[in-house]
């Protein structure tokens, strides 16, 4: 299996996640976010990791208090 460590920035702070590749046309990126697993598919290694910070950053702007957002 094909596999990376990358890591990617939400809301400035730092993330590692693990982007492998599943079949020939489909990679996964997962990691953790605010204790909780997230994990995304895309047609590439770079799609699949732009996939899992637009996810957690979904995850960060619904899943926190007004005050922090």
């Amino acid at each position: 299996m094909n596999q990376m460590k990358q890591t990617v920035r939400v809301w400035d702070e730092p993330h590692e996640i693990t982007v492998y590749q599943k079949s020939k046309s489909v990679w996964v990126a997962v990691g953790d976010y605010m204790a909780e697993r997230v994990e995304v598919k895309g047609s590439s290694a770079s799609a699949a990791a732009k996939h899992w910070h637009e996810a957690a950053r979904y995850k960060g702007n619904v899943g926190s208090p007004p005050a922090t957002r």
